[in-house]
């Protein structure tokens, strides 16, 4: 490659340099000791008036920008990759990035991720935002079943007291409820008819099989009276544990009301924002649709292959700033998403369209550097344009900074998309000053420098002042040094 390069060297190491080959140079060229005209030199060369600048060439990468990584959002649990945008193609407003169980995602131009699911009814001038209406459901059956839980619990309680009082009447000794009034009433006649029977068999007066009898009799009426204490206790144990039931689920179905309301709250303190609504709005308007909001959903929905139900959900477009070049792939067709995946791969890699150049520039070259500045930047053609630096990288790697160069003329970069440039950067310029070869500096015993005029078959000897050191040159005034004067160079 032919590297072409205005007047130009290194910053602070280029005058390092430049001042070794001053010193070795003067050494070999020591200043005459007085002013006397010599011979005729063997080359001379002319006081130039210009600019004089300190450059420094560095190669660079010509390519597309910082890439972002697109993981679509999933209306389900998961879902095949279907089709997928070919690498290296340029997807515009209004065209699929991907597709998902056959349903393509489109590109969208903005800058608000379309974070919500908008159905677009015929009937209402505004869409409804799905996730709000459906909270706000969700919310409304969160508190019946709060209020079904607390019912439950007040029944449980009351169920409760009321086993308690029957267990206290049945342990009373004048129940009042008709059945242990019946129950004692049985245990007590057979007390009384045991008595008796054991009195007449003690007189001998009732056979022993009597008093058998009559004892089986106070067994089966005192088995009867325990047995329905137990039945009481077993349904005193059941209203408590249902009491307990209940109370646990009073408490989880507060929490969950609560949180519901939160979450509506949240929704509901955003709904006011149609920063997403307007952005689909302009993007359909762009795209030629016309009518009600409403109708143009629909009828881009027909026009993209997606279902016409008036519903866009996340999953239904991407968003970005601009056109996109897609880059890379991170899935293939075929492949089944998780939604669920933690470390689920992008779908796909994409960039803006816009190309640009980074360059790695050696950390003691920093000077070089400055956001806004112009640089030049020559193509693998030999043809040169015109770039601006638009970042500079604060991260250090093997001693280079990475500084990112933007051009305004894409279509100066034609077909190509990734290529090796020269970039030439400027650290100090000096406008319409006069400059001569380094190799004219004499240097003086006395100290400073001198460059021999040449007039005629005459050379004067004049002391200078340097400034700028660039591109094997260097700024000079002094008396009688003015543009096109001719001076000594080896």
């Amino acid at each position: 490659m032919t590297r072409t390069r205005t007047i130009g060297a290194t910053s602070a190491a280029a005058i390092l340099a430049a001042a070794v080959t001053i010193a070795g140079f003067l050494w070999l060229r020591p200043a005459p000791s007085t002013a006397t005209p010599s011979a005729t030199p063997v080359a001379t060369a002319a006081v130039l008036r210009g600019t004089l600048l300190d450059t420094k060439t560095v190669t660079g990468t010509l390519g597309y920008g910082e890439l972002s990584a697109l993981r679509p959002s999933l209306a389900d649990t998961s879902a095949m990759v279907t089709w997928i945008a070919p690498v290296g193609s340029i997807i515009e407003r209004g065209k699929p990035l991907y597709a998902l169980d056959g349903q393509p995602a489109i590109l969208f131009y903005g800058s608000v991720p379309q974070h919500r699911t908008l159905r677009f009814d015929t009937n209402t001038p505004l869409p409804i935002w799905v996730e709000l209406e459906r909270a706000q459901t969700a919310l409304e059956a969160a508190n019946l079943a709060l209020d079904l839980a607390r019912e439950r619990l007040a029944d449980a309680e009351t169920r409760t007291i009321d086993v308690n009082a029957r267990l206290d009447d049945a342990h009373s000794t004048a129940p009042i409820t008709a059945q242990f009034i019946e129950l004692a009433g049985a245990v007590a006649g057979a007390e009384t008819k045991l008595g008796r029977v054991t009195e007449l068999s003690a007189a001998q007066l009732a056979p022993p099989v009597e008093v058998a009898a009559a004892q089986a009799e106070l067994a089966a009426a005192r088995a009867a009276f325990d047995a329905a204490i137990r039945a009481i206790r077993k349904d005193l144990a059941a209203a408590r544990l249902d009491a307990i039931t209940a109370r646990v689920a009073v408490a989880e179905a507060g929490i969950k009301r609560d949180e519901l309301r939160t979450g509506l709250d949240a929704l509901l303190a955003r709904a006011g924002d149609d920063a997403d609504i307007q952005q689909i709005a302009d993007n359909l308007a762009a795209l030629g649709y016309e009518g009600t909001l409403a109708d143009q959903v629909r009828a881009w929905q027909k026009a993209s292959g997606q279902p016409v139900t008036g519903i866009v959900a996340p999953s239904d477009m991407v968003v970005a700033a601009g056109p996109v070049h897609i880059a890379d792939y991170g899935a293939s067709v075929g492949e089944t998403l998780i939604a669920a995946s933690p470390d689920r791969d992008a779908i796909l890699d994409y960039s803006n369209t816009e190309k640009l150049v980074t360059v790695p520039l050696g950390v003691g070259d920093r000077g070089f550097a400055a956001i806004g500045r112009e640089v030049g930047v020559t193509l693998p053609d030999d043809s040169r344009i015109d770039g601006v630096i638009s970042e500079i990288g604060s991260v250090v790697t093997e001693g280079n900074i990475e500084v990112t160069v933007t051009i305004a003329d894409q279509t100066a970069l034609g077909g190509l998309e990734v290529a090796s440039v020269d970039v030439e950067f400027v650290s100090d310029s000096r406008e319409d000053v006069l400059s001569v070869p380094i190799t004219a500096l004499l240097a003086r015993q006395e100290g400073g420098f001198a460059v021999e005029v040449i007039s005629g078959s005459k050379s004067t000897l004049v002391s200078v002042d340097t400034g700028l050191f660039a591109a094997g040159r260097v700024e000079i005034t002094g008396d009688g040094i003015d543009e096109g004067v001719e001076v000594s160079v080896p």
